[in-house]
């Protein structure tokens, strides 16, 4: 236990719902700087009807839980808006009357400003977290028509951009970002760069004592959100040029989006390609199952589709493949550039159809360099990509601010 950290109390806001089950919260926060003497408070949102400010216990520590309202269509929109705005007004009011060293807040940017004042008001220190760029998602979503009402959504992305960039993150005390770029694109909006720092995803070890698993061949899969910004029906296109070479291939999507219509705009790609039967959406699927799929993949394929919004993320799928033991097909972006060079785990390849095909069939072809590739990966991800490495970073960052 850290000597440091013992006495450090902290009230964390955890952004988006179910969000707290992420692994850069569950065992970053939760367990490892937990067992390093950190003790923490969370606000947690749930998806479920968990009722409104239920106290209960979470991963041992005390945590204040926000669910959804049972009401649905439009009536649901506004009841969770105001359950939104209820939760934020009861997390200023903790963050002000709670013994706290450090408030901490993910994502959200009206309880962020809330958190901020809090701070300020007691004399407690303030941190955010930006684990992805929520503002410019918004806006991009209604520049390109995913947003139901295009307007709203430009509208409330350039709101939540002046709130981030002009009021929360140029007065807190520390701002923790996701990726090297992501620090570099804030630092571009004006932020001190002194006052960031980037902590990557990691994962958790024990994917790493997960036994080999022989890999069945012509497997290529696909971990994560099927969301349509990401432009996955490149991958199908791709998918359609390694039957030409493999006619033996499976492609296996793994996850779903968060609207029906983007799982639904992949499958009628694959049924105009006439790929039904070479391509498997599984849907939600427990992590247990998911990263047993992964183990048993002979290639996995980790694409960001090159937008600014995607190219400051931290890609996790990269380092649980890698864990795991499989040979990684990625594109080029400023992390996962950086962690194929370094490990020689995979192949990096430009964006587009052709690039991911080619490097799909140049794994298939040679599985034995497939293999030899996965097993650099496990080596790589244990020495910088496990959270027992990452924690001592972060805790450091706490402690100094609790001694400024």
């Amino acid at each position: 236990m850290s000597e440091a950290l013992q006495n450090l109390r902290m009230l964390f806001l955890v952004g988006e719902p179910d969000g707290a089950e992420r692994v850069d919260v569950a065992d970053l926060f939760a367990r490892r700087l937990a067992e390093q003497g950190m003790q923490i408070d969370y606000v947690i949102f749930t998806t479920g009807p968990d009722g409104f400010w239920r106290e209960q216990e979470w991963h041992g520590a005390r945590a204040f839980v926000v669910g959804r309202s049972r009401l649905s269509g439009v009536s649901a929109k506004i009841a969770n808006k105001l359950i939104e705005l209820g939760a934020d007004l009861r997390t200023f009011w903790q963050a002000l009357t709670g013994p706290y060293d450090i408030i901490q807040v993910r994502d959200k940017f009206v309880v962020g400003v809330l958190g901020l004042l809090a701070a300020r008001l007691t004399g407690k220190k303030f941190t955010y977290w930006l684990s992805y760029p929520y503002a410019e998602c918004r806006i991009l979503d209604g520049q390109e028509g995913r947003a139901r009402f295009p307007w709203l959504s430009i509208a409330g992305g350039n709101v939540a951009r002046f709130l981030l960039y002009r009021i929360i993150m140029p007065n807190a005390d520390h701002v923790f970002v996701q990726s090297r770029q992501m620090l570099e694109d804030i630092a571009a909006e004006g932020v001190d760069r002194q006052l960031m720092t980037p902590v990557p995803m990691a994962v958790s070890e024990t994917l790493l004592d997960m036994p080999p698993t022989d890999a069945e061949p012509g497997t290529v899969l696909y971990l994560g959100t099927l969301v349509r910004v990401r432009r996955l029906d490149t991958l199908v296109f791709a998918f359609r040029q390694v039957l030409d070479r493999h006619p033996e291939a499976r492609l296996i999507m793994v996850g779903d989006g968060p609207d029906k219509e983007d799982r639904e705009f992949l499958e009628e790609v694959v049924a105009e390609l006439g790929l039904q039967n070479a391509v498997e959406f599984t849907g939600m699927v427990p992590m247990a199952e998911a990263h047993e799929r992964v183990a048993r993949a002979a290639v996995c394929i980790s694409p960001f589709y090159p937008t600014p919004i995607l190219q400051s993320t931290s890609p996790t799928k990269i380092s649980e493949y890698m864990a795991l033991g499989r040979p990684v097909i990625a594109n080029s972006h400023p992390e996962q550039s950086v962690i194929i060079e370094e490990s020689q785990a995979g192949l990096c390849v430009e964006w587009s159809a052709d690039a991911f095909a080619s490097a799909i069939i140049k794994m298939l072809d040679d599985p034995e360099r497939a293999e030899s590739m996965g097993a650099r990966g496990r080596d790589y991800v244990r020495q910088h990509r496990i959270y027992p490495v990452i924690a001592p970073l972060v805790a450091a960052e706490y402690a100094r601010l609790a001694n400024a």
